[in-house]
């Protein structure tokens, strides 16, 4: 006769198993910038690809798979982010502040950079400089379908650490007691964000809206399922301390619970076959939607192909697609612990830092190698700088 399965609330903190996974969250965040790199090497290669088309069609296998590769950036760090609020390795006040900085100083910059460097020092250049965001705006449109670029991670990160606080937190002061309802209603807002950021990803792929540039650092950049991801498991361990602590067992038990190895090995488990279901529902859902389309446009139409690959090109612009990689990721959470403390976690506060100077580095010998394949001719130095000495002395 089968043991009885005991609930968790029957489990002692005591009772612990040995098993540990041997990836830490800095791994997971190691991994996930190392991904934000290869992203600027995919667009510096796509950049070249245009400008020769040896380059293009020599390193289409390898762009290929970076497009596959790179889209995992943002679950490995949400993954990191996660784990170091079940660990309490950082508050959710530190995240927030960190990830909304972040995502804050990209906007302003791209804003900033934009304005006053592309508008600005074009408009110094031609006779008539208020034509110039219309003509950039349309000639952007021509060459890129979707109408927008998504490439501010820290939205996405700010917002899932902000949904986690909204449904987590117990504030001592403010909102106690039962006033933290407010709090939990107020996690609808990061949803709201996600959810408008979707819809105008689709109307801008559609042709139905005009994006104007300042927009793009403000829209997410996560695929719809893969936030679904991580709002499910969000509510997952929430779930699990409402039904841990329904039976008498105290918030200060349960925190004590989420540092066992026991729950670690749990909430790797829930996660791995939460990312494998993910990517099977992605791969469906798309396909559904691809085949509902096609089977609604009346059979009499001229355009049925054209409408057929505008649905398409809105689905994926969204995102739909972009998760089937998580299936690759899901037997790595096999091997992954988040009570798992790193030896030197001063190396978390340098992986940033090490990242982005790698970026500068990629884009730096992009443009080096990019000026070969630019279509100029080249010119003699001595007697540049003999054309110059001569003018100066004429001065």
């Amino acid at each position: 006769m089968s043991r009885k399965r005991r609930k968790l609330h029957e489990i002692s903190i005591n009772e612990d198993i040995r098993y540990r996974g041997p990836l830490s969250y800095q791994h997971f965040q190691m991994l996930g910038w190392l991904c934000i790199v290869l992203s600027v090497v995919l667009a510096m290669l796509k950049l070249g690809g245009k400008l020769d088309e040896g380059l293009m069609k020599g390193t289409a296998g390898l762009q290929n798979v970076l497009v596959y590769v790179t889209s995992l950036s943002l679950p490995f760090l949400l993954i990191a982010n996660f784990s170091k609020i079940l660990n309490n390795a950082e508050g959710y006040k530190k995240q927030l502040i960190r990830n909304g900085a972040a995502a804050l100083a990209i906007f302003a910059v791209s804003a900033g950079f934009f304005s006053r460097y592309v508008i600005g020092a074009t408009g110094k250049l031609v006779t008539d400089p208020e034509d110039i965001l219309p003509v950039m705006t349309e000639l952007f449109r021509a060459t890129n379908q979707s109408g927008f670029v998504a490439f501010n991670l820290f939205i996405d990160l700010f917002l899932c650490t902000l949904f986690m606080y909204f449904l987590n937190a117990r504030p001592k002061r403010v909102l106690t007691g039962k006033k933290v309802l407010i709090l939990r209603v107020l996690a609808l807002l990061p949803l709201a964000w996600e959810v408008t950021s979707w819809i105008i990803k689709w109307k801008s792929a559609q042709g139905s809206i005009t994006l104007p540039f300042w927009v793009f650092p403000l829209l997410t950049v996560k695929p719809p399922v893969t936030f679904a991801v991580f709002v499910l498991l969000a509510i997952h361990m929430k779930t699990r301390e409402l039904r841990f602590r329904r039976h008498g067992r105290s918030h200060e038990e349960y925190l004590a619970f989420l540092q066992t190895k026991r729950n670690s090995m749990h909430f790797s488990i829930y996660l791995a076959v939460a990312l494998v279901l993910a990517a099977l529902v992605d791969f469906i859902i798309l396909i559904i939607l691809m085949g509902h389309q096609a089977g609604s446009i009346e059979t009499l139409t001229n355009d049925v192909e054209t409408r057929f690959m505008e649905f398409s090109r809105a689905a994926i612009a969204v995102g739909f697609g972009e998760s089937i990689p998580l299936l690759f990721v899901a037997p790595v959470m096999l091997l992954y612990s988040y009570t798992r403390v790193p030896k030197n976690k001063m190396i978390s506060t340098l992986i940033p830092a090490v990242g982005i100077v790698l970026i500068m580095l990629v884009i730096l010998e992009g443009v080096y190698q990019g000026l070969g394949y630019l279509p100029f001719e080249r010119f003699n130095l001595v007697e540049v700088l003999q054309q110059i000495s001569t003018l100066a002395g004429a001065v």
